[in-house]
């Protein structure tokens, strides 16, 4: 069992630092957060936010129109150098 306890606060500011994919954290952080989420429905609305975040920032990525990279190739071939 992990010596590691962590307070919804702590567990918050893991999921800033290290993201909301408990698999990409450090052993010791992750067995912790995994106990304190069987434990804590605060810990489960903060994972649960921070998971809609990142969705929400993955959904919000602009994206070039079509052809974009193109015009600017074709448009940087045409042009002179300068001197």
């Amino acid at each position: 069992m992990s010596d590691l306890i962590l307070s919804v606060g702590e567990f918050s500011d893991l999921l800033d630092r290290l993201g909301c994919d408990l698999a990409h954290w450090p052993d010791a952080q992750r067995k912790a957060a995994e106990i304190l989420l069987e434990q804590s429905p605060a810990a489960v609305e903060a994972l649960a936010e921070a998971l809609a975040l990142a969705d929400s920032i993955k959904a919000g990525q602009p994206k070039a129109p079509a052809g974009l990279a193109d015009r600017i190739i074709a448009a940087a071939g045409s042009e002179k150098p300068k001197n």
